[in-house]
């Protein structure tokens, strides 16, 4: 974090500062009361902390003085930079004073006046009524008057001094002050938590303050303020400006948009109306910025388009991004390396191999199947096999060959995990519900750390089961076999599962990513899909390559139609079940030609929930249906 130079000097600065930190959940607001608004004040750049050490201190529970309540209500008009032609001689407030300019100016606006005697008391703590009084004249000058509110039903409202009756009346009727076990408690101190409570409420009611700011490789800088985010954004015409709220980026011509300090995560909503939400990715992951509202962002993930919430959006301009996600290819094996645009940093992974023709070097790539050079420009199709494996079918390594890889491959320092010794429990899962258990021990190793987490060992919960980002309600389960039983009904309930036809958790029965697959709504995380891959193919390398492209994919293209698996090669009375997704994946055992309904595959049939399937067909292409299926260029090496 940034250190500030005269901190004993410049208080207030620190406080109620020029511009916004960049703050995540080491803030150390996580479990306070007041977290949230006081985080939406920081995304403003309203509200700083104190640098104690280099650890930023918010102050949560400290109360206020009245010169920062006074040059924090002057920031919030937009008026920092207003020339003071008549100053108010107050002789507690000399020149040398900090806070001088902002009470001076304070006073011109006439939204806070002295306290008698020729005195301002600017070290003296405000209290809730003096910010009704405060608040309310703002919002006058504004021209905005707030309904009014009978406040003799709580107990103590006689205590409300005469000068701020009225102004409380309106505070509370608006909602930006609420009593508490049926007492205002006017007279009490105002926290800083508290007060950004009551500012965040009272920005829902005043005009907000726009700029069209410039923006520099590391910073911005305030320009014109304009009256409406749309007057703001018309200006806003240079390649390097934006229109600033506050001090905060809500709109600009290009670049990356992430999660503010509001959000747990990026979360993609299907329009601007916010009804539900497409996808939601995790913290720091940069997705694209395409145009943007006054309450919104227009972004793309993948395949997927989206609006995230302004308040929620961290924008990033072109010119201040520090770095992209990429993959590079060595010596056979891909590697995939991940940016977080709020570290600023890489974190790596093995997907697997890369295919023959691909020379080393990096490549971006926005599913992981399609990849462009980044010197050539050249682009090379290697869809990865376990990435799109389905998971309703069985590995040829035993019980025994789970339990070996888990001893000799984990990493040295996590000492002895449960997972060792769990091969039976994988096959026995796998020949009862046809679940893989290949697949099966990489989800637990990718959730649990091999096996060895403490939350995974007290919870016994080795598959992330409910562990939603930026809540604490993971599932707790009595037993490994509880959770084994919760992880097999979360991936085949019939009417709710990963791998059946679930409205909300099914895009297909295999890992994937965030365009297609468990990925899509397992995690957030939007390589987790392919991280387990990742973890299938170390294993699949360390047990002798039994399984990788052991059989062709292939994929359906039928869009707005199901695909419907037959028990035999012909279009007849022999339906067996529909694939509802397009893009699903299918395990290819052979290829049937026929005479007059063209070419189709053979493949391991969806036998979930106690079916049988004998055979299953697919027609794929050559007769009048058209063409319904895709075999997958795979990597090989």
């Amino acid at each position: 974090m940034k250190k500030f130079l005269y901190f004993f000097i410049l208080p207030f600065v620190l406080l109620f500062g020029l511009g916004a930190q960049d703050v995540s959940a080491s803030d150390g607001l996580e479990n306070k009361y007041f977290k949230v608004p006081m985080r939406e004040l920081i995304e403003l750049g309203l509200l700083k902390g104190t640098d104690k050490n280099g650890v930023i201190d918010f102050e949560h529970d400290k109360s206020i003085p009245r010169a920062e309540f006074a040059a924090l209500m002057v920031r919030v008009l937009g008026k920092e930079n207003m020339t003071v032609t008549n100053p108010t001689d107050f002789t507690d407030v000399p020149k040398t004073y900090w806070g001088y300019t902002a009470i001076q100016q304070a006073a011109q606006l006439g939204i806070i006046n002295g306290t008698g005697n020729g005195k301002f008391s600017p070290t003296a703590n405000i209290t809730r009524e003096q910010i009704a009084s405060i608040m309310n004249s703002v919002l006058e000058k504004q021209g905005i008057t707030l309904p009014v509110k009978d406040l003799s039903t709580y107990k103590d409202a006689n205590q409300v001094s005469s000068y701020a009756k009225l102004s409380m009346e309106r505070i509370v009727g608006a909602g930006i002050l609420a009593g508490s076990n049926n007492e205002l408690k006017p007279k009490d101190n105002a926290t800083r938590g508290m007060t950004s409570a009551f500012l965040v409420r009272m920005l829902d009611y005043a005009k907000p303050v726009y700029y069209v700011g410039t923006v520099t490789a590391n910073e911005k800088k305030q320009g014109q303020q304009y009256g409406s985010y749309a007057e703001a954004k018309v200006a806003a015409t240079g390649t390097n400006e934006v229109v600033l709220k506050y001090k905060k980026i809500v709109s600009m011509k290009d670049g990356q948009v992430t999660n503010s300090t509001l959000a747990p995560t990026v979360n993609l909503w299907n329009d601007t109306t916010f009804n539900h939400v497409i996808i939601g990715v995790a913290s720091g992951t940069p997705v694209e910025f395409l145009e943007s509202g006054r309450n919104w962002v227009k972004v793309k993930f993948g395949k997927k388009t989206g609006y995230v919430k302004i308040r929620e959006a961290k924008l990033i301009p072109s010119v201040q991004v520090k770095g992209e996600s990429f993959y590079e290819v060595r010596e056979g094996l891909l590697r995939h390396f991940v940016y977080n645009a709020h570290t600023q940093k890489h974190e790596s992974y093995l997907f697997g191999r890369s295919d023959a023709d691909m020379p080393n070097g990096r490549y971006v790539s926005e599913n992981g199947s399609l990849y462009k050079n980044n010197l050539t420009g050249t682009t090379y199709e290697a869809h990865q096999y376990f990435n799109k494996l389905p998971l309703y079918t069985k590995t040829s390594y035993t019980a025994e060959d789970l339990n070996k890889y888990v001893r000799e491959n984990k990493p040295s320092t996590l000492g002895t995990s449960v997972l060792e010794n769990m091969g039976a429990k994988f096959k026995e899962v796998e020949e009862e519900h046809n679940i893989n258990a290949m697949y099966l021990l990489a989800h637990a190793i990718h959730e649990s750390e091999w096996g060895t987490s403490k939350f995974s060992k007290e919870n016994f919960n080795l598959f992330g089961i409910d562990a939603v980002d930026g809540t604490p309600g993971a599932a707790k389960f009595k037993s490994y076999n509880e959770g084994f039983e919760a992880i097999i009904k979360r991936l085949t309930n019939p009417n709710d599962g990963y791998f059946t036809k679930s409205p909300f958790r099914y895009h297909g029965a295999f890992l994937g990513n965030k365009d297609l697959g468990m990925n899509v709504f397992y995690a957030a995380d939007p390589y987790w899909g392919q991280k387990i891959a990742g973890h299938m193919h170390r294993m699949d390398v360390a047990l002798g390559g039994r399984e990788r492209n052991k059989y062709n994919i292939a994929v359906t293209l039928t869009k707005g139609a199901t695909t419907k698996v037959r028990s035999t090669s012909t279009v007849s009375d022999n339906l067996l079940y529909e694939l509802t997704v397009t893009g699903s994946p299918v395990l290819v055992l052979d290829t049937v030609v026929t005479e007059k309904e063209g070419t189709w595959y053979e493949i391991v049939p969806k036998n979930l929930n106690g079916t049988d399937y004998k055979k299953a067909y697919v027609y794929s292409h050559g007769a009048s249906y058209g063409t319904n299926m895709k075999l997958l260029d795979l990597a090989k090496e």
